[in-house]
């Protein structure tokens, strides 16, 4: 595996953001990537803003900072602009994440899109 060396990977990774599970949440969702690796996503919204999201994973390095920085992205975000986090937008601001390391990204971004739809779903939105 390439060095890791961009210090938004190397904070998330020291100090995750956002690590940890949720009782109660609004909305929550369970995926399992291709490599094996499974990601939870808990949120809380007022307002129809994300006041607190949660995420936690059994994954890699890379994986865990995929969820910490997309996380920070949509908190404080409306559910229209979380729906619009791609994992490009997650990938840019993780600069060296590497090819083969893509599949973290969307682990994160479709693991949060789940647990939006499953805040939507629940209030028959």
């Amino acid at each position: 595996m390439k060095k890791i060396s961009s210090k938004i990977i190397v904070e998330h990774l020291a100090q995750p953001k956002n690590f940890g599970k949720m009782t109660k949440p609004d909305g929550a969702a369970l995926v399992i990537g291709q490599c094996g690796d499974t990601m939870e996503m808990y949120i809380k919204i007022n307002d129809g803003k994300i006041t607190e999201v949660l995420f936690y994973t059994d994954g890699c390095k890379i994986t865990t900072a995929c969820g910490s920085i997309a996380t920070e992205m949509v908190k404080g975000q409306t559910i229209k602009n979380a729906l619009k986090l791609s994992p490009a937008n997650v990938i840019d601001k993780l600069h060296d994440l590497l090819g083969s390391n893509v599949h973290c990204a969307i682990l994160a971004v479709t693991t949060l899109h789940k647990a939006l739809a499953d805040y939507l779903l629940k209030r028959g939105l």
